[in-house]
């Protein structure tokens, strides 16, 4: 869940994903199986909202494995990549900026999107990835932040 999910009927935005078939990954894990290879997709729920649980998430990550982690909040990778449990961080809630100038830093950003507002970054030996999205807050404009929809392709290191 993110911050605007929390700001709406939570219960309900709930209930019609898990009707859907979407497995609820706040501060829990889902393991994916692919013969002897296992993934491990962890989420937590909203930090800026306080409800992030990263404690209950590492409780059940077991010791080895590749994991991914989705957290709203595209900040809280200093937090997830200080565990080194981590190998992907995939973020949100910063729109990109949603308003830009070219060449210069977005003027404003949310609370938790300030320092990795958009795009790839390395933070220790995690990969965070922060997506722009679709949507909009605030005034219904974009400037220089495009809107995107990001497609990641996964492929072990000894993948030919």
């Amino acid at each position: 869940m993110g911050n605007h999910d929390h700001e709406n009927d939570t219960q309900a935005i709930i209930i019609t994903l898990k009707q859907s078939g979407v497995f609820d990954l706040n501060n829990h894990i889902y393991t994916l199986q692919r013969g002897n290879a296992t993934l491990y997709i962890a989420g937590v729920d909203d930090v800026g909202m306080g409800k992030a649980r990263l404690d209950l998430v590492l409780q059940q990550l077991p010791p080895q494995g590749a994991a991914i982690l989705l957290a709203h909040e595209p900040d809280f990778a200093n937090t997830s990549a200080a565990t080194g449990k981590f190998d992907l961080q995939l973020s949100g809630h910063s729109h990109g900026g949603q308003i830009r100038l070219p060449f210069l830093r977005p003027l404003i950003l949310p609370p938790w999107g300030e320092k990795y507002y958009a795009g790839e970054y390395q933070i220790g030996k995690m990969l965070l990835y922060t997506n722009r999205g679709l949507g909009m807050t605030g005034l219904h404009l974009r400037l220089f932040a495009r809107p995107e929809i990001t497609i990641i392709t996964l492929a072990s290191p000894n993948h030919n």
